[in-house]
């Protein structure tokens, strides 16, 4: 029988679970593998660390026969890694020939390579290098498996978690160099909260939401408030309000409400100082092809121009020219378009050469926009089953001179609903998300995965960065103004629908910096 798949997880509250479809609780997988025994299912571990299309068991399981490259009887998850210095990791090792997680760890360069418990938590050293951790079998200690280390000086550090968990939330970086974070939540008491650089920690607002609300859309005005628009609260109520966050009282305010009700739209400060909101989805689901403009001046909202194809989950990115880039859909749909302001009409563009949604759209220094990752419905190699959502590892960009894209090479590893976000040395830092494909019987997977990666646009080339401290999808990253980056809340989780038909979700609290 295919094993269950255990999320590996930094420790979390038992306030950050969320249980979708009366599926069981979890905290770092302990729960879970209770579960799994008392099904008479073996599990195995979380997440793949490199694949595009699954063709075979799952290589992040050790106990499914995939050796990853590793010793056939002996497996270890994951089967690398990369670190920060002084970063933890928490490894499996599987014996096939006793079927059990049954194993004695060492590291070959000793206490240079920095340390491993008897369960395997690994810590890495004060120094950079490669080492290497060893799983040797208790059964027979003549058989063992080997991973390698990568301890890097720029990583990521887990810092005071936020006040709630939160997924579907906003952050937005004021000017003053605070981050508000807000909703994603149902707590009303912690609709919203500040981020403050110089202690690195989580503070309240003074005043909380006007309404409680996720999948909304927010934007910084060019007077320094923030303007929260659309969304609902979690249970198919969607708001047509707005509001204003002022960052002087730390107050929210009501202003006009939208014309048309949306969740899942986008938000662009234009250079004229209003702010376009464009598609989404209704309280029914459907797609929307209407946008509308907000003036500060009025506190109103507008109807401007139709999108040229209805759209929601897409990216809207602000070119250097002052016009505004839409790519991707849930619809599957490659063609994007450009809105400019100065007529209020929305025009065809080149398209995709991938359709996708959930990806990432990062304006470039050089004006280009990179666009990575992603979803796309395709059926499982060899067919035998309905087309499904399938994770991406393209990457391609967009020449606003030319209006077309070209393929700009792939990532390390297939990821939708991830993060990316430019450096200061030009390269783009990608982080988390879901791994979406088939397994080996045709049948529909996803889970969160926890790997970071560098692109760099100049050559096209991407490279391992040290990893997230905790698996994350549908996270948000802000750079902020010291050069770091701040990762908050999210998802954690996974679905095979072989043993486990509703899916096991954490909604995270935690957050972290990579710096």
């Amino acid at each position: 029988m295919k094993a269950c798949r255990i999320a590996q997880q930094s420790v979390i509250s038992a306030a950050e679970i969320d249980v979708w479809g009366g599926a069981m609780l979890r905290t770092t997988g302990i729960s879970l593998l209770i579960a799994c025994v008392l099904a008479g299912i073996g599990c195995g571990s979380s997440l793949s660390n490199s694949r595009s299309r699954v063709t075979a068991a799952a290589p992040s399981d050790p106990s499914s026969g995939s050796s990853g490259g590793q010793g056939a009887e002996i497996s270890i998850f994951p089967s690398t890694d990369t670190l920060r210095i002084g970063g933890q990791r928490q490894f499996s090792g599987f014996d096939r020939t006793v079927g059990q997680y049954d194993v004695t760890w060492s590291v070959r360069e000793g206490a240079v390579g920095g340390s491993i418990s008897a369960g395997g938590l690994y810590t890495a050293p004060s120094t950079t290098g490669t080492f290497h951790l060893t799983a040797t079998s208790n059964a027979n200690p003549k058989l063992s498996a080997t991973a390698p280390i990568t301890v890097v000086s720029v990583g990521f550090l887990p810092i005071s978690p936020m006040a709630a968990p939160r997924s579907g939330h906003t952050t937005t970086l004021l000017r003053d160099g605070r981050v508000l974070i807000a909703g994603g939540t149902t707590a009303a008491a912690h609709s919203a909260e500040l981020f403050l650089p110089a202690s690195s920690s989580f503070t309240a607002t003074t005043g909380g939401m006007i309404h409680v609300r996720m999948d909304h859309c927010a934007a910084l005005l060019q007077d320094g408030r923030v303007l929260i628009a659309g969304g609902g609260d979690g249970h198919g109520t969607l708001f047509g309000a707005a509001e204003l966050f002022d960052p002087a009282t730390q107050s929210f305010l009501p202003t006009g409400g939208l014309n048309h009700a949306r969740t899942r739209a986008t938000a662009t400060l234009l250079p004229n100082g209003k702010v376009l909101v464009a598609g989404g989805l209704d309280a029914a689901g459907t797609l929307l092809s209407s946008a509308e403009l907000y003036d500060p001046f009025t506190g109103t909202f507008s109807f401007t121009g139709n999108l040229q194809s209805p759209r929601a989950e897409h990216t809207a990115t602000l070119l250097v020219n002052g016009r505004v880039l839409l790519v991707g859909s849930n619809s599957n749909s490659s063609l994007a378009e450009l809105f400019d302001p100065a007529t209020g009409l929305f025009t065809a563009t080149g398209s995709l050469v991938q359709a996708r949604t959930h990806h990432t759209a990062t304006l470039l220094p050089n004006g280009k926009v990179l666009v990575l990752g992603g979803t796309q419905i395709m059926p499982p190699l060899g067919g035998g089953a309905a087309p499904g959502p399938v994770s991406l590892n393209s990457a391609e960009v967009y020449h606003p001179a030319t209006g077309m894209f070209q393929p700009a090479g792939k990532l390390l590893m297939a990821r939708d609903s991830h993060s990316a976000t430019v450096l200061a040395n030009g390269t783009v830092l990608v982080t988390g998300g879901y791994v979406h494909d088939f397994d080996g019987d045709a049948q529909r997977e996803w889970y969160t995965i926890f790997t970071a990666e560098l692109f760099d646009p100049a050559t096209s080339v991407s490279t391992a960065a040290s990893s997230l401290e905790a698996d994350r999808a549908e996270h948000l990253a802000t750079l902020l103004q010291n050069g770091q980056v701040l990762v908050t809340g999210g998802r954690s989780g996974f679905q095979e629908l072989c043993c486990s038909p509703k899916p096991y979700t954490v909604v995270l609290g935690s957050a972290e910096l990579y710096k």
